[in-house]
């Protein structure tokens, strides 16, 4: 008789969801109309995009499938905790990317996308509950942007692997 083993956990699908919420988002955006789920996709697309990357290269954990990852080197930051450290919405996300990304990786990442977050800037502010808005009063501009900071957070994780 063999002891029981622990399962395997699966591994995140982070990236691949980002990659897809973009195609769709660019998708929607190409077909001429419904700027308020573009700009919804886009910011979810960067969201998972962001925590693929800290995941993947700059020590992130996620401890089951459907927890939300945090970093435990932001929780070890003065002031932090895991609930501080946990990666939730954009523009949360980005910002714990840029705090943590370092060494050759971080240099890849920083060189291709905004220095300053596209998701927090007073114009553009991204936050999950504006898809309760109507999205037709979205300006055509903000949901270009946040298209662009998706594709520039997807080509930075290709560049950085």
């Amino acid at each position: 008789m063999t002891a029981p083993t622990t399962p395997t956990r699966p591994r995140h699908t982070f990236l691949k969801a980002g990659q897809d919420l973009y195609k769709a988002a660019l998708e929607l955006s190409n077909s001429g109309g419904l700027p308020g789920p573009t700009d919804h996709l886009a910011g979810l697309a960067a969201e998972c995009v962001a925590k693929a990357m800290l995941i993947d290269f700059f020590g992130s954990v996620q401890d089951s499938p459907n927890a939300k990852p945090y970093s435990p080197v932001i929780e070890g930051m003065p002031g932090m905790n895991k609930y501080k450290a946990s990666h939730g919405h954009m523009p949360g996300a980005w910002d714990h990317l840029m705090l943590v990304a370092n060494g050759r990786r971080g240099a890849e990442v920083r060189k291709h996308i905004p220095r300053q977050n596209p998701f927090k800037t007073r114009s553009d502010a991204w936050h999950e509950s504006h898809r309760y808005l109507d999205g037709d009063k979205l300006p055509a501009q903000r949901v270009a942007r946040h298209l662009a900071a998706a594709l520039s957070l997807i080509t930075a994780y290709n560049h950085a692997k």
